[in-house]
């Protein structure tokens, strides 16, 4: 929150009263966190900017999250890159590249879940992560 309120920007939390998973917080976390960094890196000219997180059911079992910045947006050429290892376009500005990656790598295979990004020429991005209420147990690795 200090680096979001430093750049002048705001972050919303919208989440259904009641809403409980069983998952696991520090990488679900770590996908949040990537995705403010990414916002406050690639989507805001100057201060001013509103990011939106929000969490609601999806049926019996599963969780929406979306996570929204009010930023430029993604520009067509680069929606289907996004999520691939060390693509960035601030490369040597602070992007590694990893971030979405990252994320995407979390949500697909430790949480169980989808990610999707939407953006359009109008600006903003929308992260969408659909996920289990409750996240299939790792196998230990003495199994493995």
């Amino acid at each position: 929150m200090n680096q979001v309120r430093r750049g002048g920007h705001a972050l919303e939390v919208r989440v259904e009263p009641g809403l409980v998973m069983d998952s696991y917080p520090g990488p679900l976390g770590q996908v949040l966190i990537n995705f403010v960094n990414n916002a406050l890196l690639h989507a805001f000219d100057g201060p001013g900017g509103t990011m939106v997180l929000a969490a609601s059911r999806a049926g019996a079992d599963r969780v929406r999250i979306e996570f929204r910045d009010d930023g430029r947006g993604i520009p067509a050429e680069h929606l289907s890159r996004i999520f691939d290892p060390f693509f960035t376009t601030r490369m040597g500005q602070g992007g590694t590249g990893l971030g979405l990656n990252i994320a995407y790598n979390i949500v697909t295979s430790l949480l169980g879940g989808t990610i999707r990004v939407d953006s359009g020429a109008d600006g903003g991005t929308a992260f969408i992560l659909d996920l289990p209420l409750r996240a299939a147990q790792a196998v230990p690795s003495s199994f493995l």
